[in-house]
């Protein structure tokens, strides 16, 4: 969340958020939420005033108090009673509005509202390096300058989509994914399996090499997890809700992550850090979303999907947005690490106001690779600086050099997720329908071909 003192000072900036279409309208009633928190604020002075003046009666009390002494405290504990029951009535409704209040953008975040409005920082091609900023623009207007084939294919060709050749060579079953869980599921076999675990070793090394504390974390957390995360409320409906019967705590209502990032978060939860240097911290986890909002698109293949693997990168870190802007370009090139090293063509974007997803977000950078046979731009990796709002909400602090208690920023990183796979079945296939191993994984699978 918010700091409070902020959004009261920048109320207009909250505003244009709304106008923008970064804030839900129907959720963020500006002019209702000013009166709530004036009639909040004027309902807890008065409160403490009674409460002051109840315990000062009630110090001076003596073993046999007079009638009219006993009759001002009742008075008085049925006015603060009553009062009290008021401000929780106001301060739910406050609380409520606030929760649907996003982040603000960083001032270098692009205006606009769609992902029309996404602006280029980077591209990249094994056999180029990185394009010049003239072929640079809005969306993907450095896609007229990427290949029409893979970029390790062994001659120009017209690519098959991942589907099609991964289902010839053995490496996924999307009918037997369909049979056993129903749509948007699938089974990756052999090779396939392998070159998940080869890719996610890769990574997983490099960022252990770069001082990253590996986790294994729970994939079923409570609400609050997601609500620190910022998760909830607004992207509640893209979370599975289990049912907690036969269950330890029948009442305690668990849900399945979309990302371990609410799970490694929570983790420091009500805690006072040291934060003299950053915390680094990494998961792999199989993740979960019910593709609200996305039926009917990228039904073939294993895009998107309602569960898949995913390493995601994590940093807690002192409240400094030059530092956290410095920490946020580490992270990216940690991304960019991985596709050069795979030697994937992709492109960074710098994401517009309208189109920076979750709400703790205020400034993110998604990194996408070139899909040959699609001629377009497929996500990979997404980047955020979410400043101290999941902080906030978790009630994660440190001390300043001065001593003082502050809120940590935080940052999320997805490192790699099971989409790689595409990116490696766009770029390694061959003209004969084989498929290369990329050099880099060689070693873990064994081999160097697989062959239909």
């Amino acid at each position: 969340m918010l700091d409070i003192d902020y959004i009261r000072k920048n109320i207009d900036k909250i505003r244009d958020l709304i106008k923008i279409g970064r804030a839900d309208s129907s959720k963020v009633n500006v002019d209702e939420w000013l009166k709530l928190d004036d009639d909040r604020s004027s309902l807890i002075h008065k409160v403490e005033l009674l409460r002051f003046e109840r315990n000062k009666i009630s110090s001076q009390l003596k073993s046999r108090p007079d009638q009219q002494t006993l009759e001002k405290l009742s008075n008085l504990k049925e006015e603060i009673s009553q009062i009290e029951a008021d401000l929780k009535r106001i301060e739910s409704r406050w609380r409520e509005i606030l929760d649907w209040i996003p982040n603000v953008p960083y001032n270098e975040v692009p205006d606009g509202r769609s992902s029309e409005d996404n602006v280029e920082i980077k591209a990249w091609h094994p056999g180029v390096g990185y394009f010049s900023s003239e072929k640079l623009g809005r969306s993907e207007e450095s896609g007229k300058f990427m290949p029409m084939c893979g970029t390790n294919a062994d001659t120009e060709f017209s690519p098959v989509p991942h589907w099609d050749i991964g289902t010839k060579l053995g490496l996924f079953d999307l009918e037997a994914g369909a049979k056993v869980s129903g749509s948007r599921f699938y089974f990756l076999k052999g090779d396939g399996a392998l070159l998940i675990y080869a890719t996610f070793d890769l990574m997983l090394k490099k960022l252990i090499s770069e001082g990253f504390t590996p986790l294994i974390v729970p994939v079923l957390v409570r609400e609050r997890a997601l609500y620190g995360s910022s998760h909830f409320p607004a992207d509640a409906d893209q979370v599975y809700k289990v049912e907690s019967k036969n269950t330890e705590d029948p009442e305690s209502d668990l849900f399945l992550v979309g990302s371990s990032e609410p799970s490694n978060f929570c983790y420091f939860a009500d805690r006072i850090l040291d934060l003299s240097k950053p915390i680094k911290i990494t998961a792999q986890s199989p993740c979960f979303r019910t593709e609200v909002g996305s039926w009917g698109k990228d039904v073939r293949g294993i895009k998107r999907a309602h569960q898949f693997e995913k390493i995601e990168m994590n940093i807690i870190m002192e409240a400094d947005d030059e530092k956290a802007r410095q920490m946020h370009e580490y992270l990216l090139s940690l991304n960019e690490w991985l596709l050069q090293t795979l030697e994937i063509p992709y492109h960074v974007i710098n994401m517009c106001v309208g189109d920076l997803g979750y709400y703790a977000a205020c400034k993110k950078y998604d990194v996408e690779f070139w899909t040959p046979s699609q001629q377009c731009y497929t996500e990979l990796m997404s980047n955020s600086i979410t400043t101290d709002y999941q902080a906030r909400r978790l009630n994660i602090k440190y001390r300043d050099e001065n001593g003082r208690l502050r809120y940590a920023y935080t940052l999320n990183d997805t490192a790699v997720t099971h989409r790689i796979l595409i990116a490696i079945l766009e770029h390694y296939q061959q003209s004969d329908g084989s498929l290369k191993i990329p050099e880099a994984l060689r070693d873990y699978l064994k081999k160097d071909v697989i062959y239909p």
